[in-house]
């Protein structure tokens, strides 16, 4: 029995449309479906593969934790020296995302159409610790597919639902764009001390670090010295004559030396025993993962999106099948 109602007018009106389109047009329609199939196919499958990825290979604690592809919890450290700082909010974190939209209005038949376009956008890629009861690795995030909790939301127009946090960044980053259009500051972050989930390839890099000499070291750090002139002649400019004659240097050198020797030593047993760091597979079978979500969620997570992407996969190549047969058949 053939659909009645409005549905059912709609779809014969789209049929005897179809049938009347030229050949190549459809042909092209028929072609852009049969990409996307693939494409939500292809994203079925390595989603519902990272699940299993996850629910295979069991949790290993980090002394004990065998070179090659593991998984590992813990808890995300800041490293010494300079702490990583989003550059939205100004918050530190251990790793972090941003993405700046303008939105831009477009005219399509006299009707204003207003939609967000991507105008800046950057990732973290500096190292963390990753730390549970029995030790520590580094995180290399680069390559990693980064599941955050906290995502902050900012506008540069007003009728906000709170008070956005207006940092430096943010007010250069509007000085600089003088088009007046609102624009959207979206962040995301993984926060220091928060609990992470990590799959990935875990390497000893203590036969791959290269090793400077002790003489390549203090040059190294007379170089640095140098850069900071005053701070140089404050520290070795003994008589005050306002530069470093040839004794002053030797001193320097001296101190260099003395500077760069001390790091050595404490350095190294960490040295010796080399740095375990996780980082990408560069397998696509094997996925590097980086959440702030328990497994159980993220295996979640993985699932109900493979089962988004099957669901696109028939639906996308059953109209593909049925433009086919009501154009050619």
């Amino acid at each position: 029995m053939a659909a009645t109602g409005p549905l059912g007018q709609w779809f014969a009106d789209l049929t005897q449309s179809v049938r009347q389109s030229d050949p190549v047009a459809v042909g092209f329609g028929i072609a852009l479906l049969a990409g996307a199939a693939a494409f939500a196919a292809w994203r079925a499958w390595r989603d519902l593969h990272s699940a299993r990825t996850i629910e295979d290979i069991p949790t290993s604690k980090i002394r004990s934790a065998p070179m090659g592809y593991i998984e590992l919890e813990g808890a995300g450290k800041l490293m010494d020296g300079p702490p990583i700082v989003a550059p939205l909010s100004g918050l530190p974190c251990v790793w972090y995302r941003y993405r700046v939209e303008e939105q831009v209005t477009t005219y399509n038949r006299g009707r204003a159409q207003r939609r967000w376009q991507v105008v800046d956008k950057g990732e973290s890629t500096e190292t963390f610790w990753l730390e549970d009861d029995t030790g520590r690795v580094v995180i290399d995030p680069e390559g990693a597919e980064v599941t955050p909790k906290h995502k902050d939301v900012w506008h540069s127009s007003s009728g906000m639902s709170r008070a956005p946090l207006r940092t430096n960044f943010i007010t250069a980053f509007l000085a600089a764009h003088t088009s007046g259009n609102p624009h959207r500051f979206t962040e995301w972050r993984i926060n220091p001390g928060e609990e992470l989930y990590a799959l990935g390839l875990l390497k000893n890099l203590g036969s791959l670090m290269g090793h400077t000499t002790v003489d390549e070291d203090v040059r190294g750090l007379l170089q640095e010295w140098k850069r900071d002139q005053a701070a140089l002649k404050e520290r070795f400019d003994l008589n005050q004559d306002g530069r470093i004659d040839e004794k002053e240097w030797m001193l320097a050198r001296a101190q260099a030396r003395r500077e760069v020797l001390r790091a050595r030593t404490e350095q190294q047993q960490t040295f010796s025993e080399g740095i375990n760091l996780v980082g990408p597979t560069n397998d696509s079978s094997r996925p590097y993962i980086l959440s702030a979500y328990p497994q159980a969620d993220i295996v979640k997570r993985y699932r109900l999106w493979a089962g988004l992407y099957g669901a696109g996969f028939f639906l996308l190549g059953g109209a593909g099948v049925w433009l086919f047969n009501t154009r050619f058949n």
